[in-house]
């Protein structure tokens, strides 16, 4: 299953700035370790984006319970469960096991 992710700044840049390193190694981790794909901030200037690939949603809420953003009060987050049904080729089958690849 895939989880779409979006976090919304609730601060100021210069606030997230304190803990922008431990947000990243946070998000490293989580690429080896919690089904992150891919994570980058908006392009609003906004927020930031992530997606993950995994068995429940709880574990999504457990691993963004540890983000530094999140433990400090700086975003709030948005979850959305995805199951894709059509896939290009090039897409990663075992992310969307059920989805048709064209």
């Amino acid at each position: 299953m895939l989880y779409a992710v979006t976090l919304y700044y609730l601060c100021s840049e210069s606030e997230l700035s304190a803990h922008i390193d431990a947000h990243k190694k946070w998000l490293i981790e989580g690429v080896s370790k919690a089904g992150v794909i891919l994570a980058g901030p908006l392009t609003s200037g906004t927020g930031g984006y992530i997606l993950f690939h995994g068995d429940n949603e709880k574990d999504i809420y457990a691993y963004l319970e540890k983000d530094p953003f999140v433990i400090h009060n700086k975003v709030s987050v948005n979850v959305l469960n995805i199951e894709p049904m059509l896939c290009s080729n090039a897409f990663p089958p075992q992310w969307a096991a059920n989805a048709k690849l064209i």
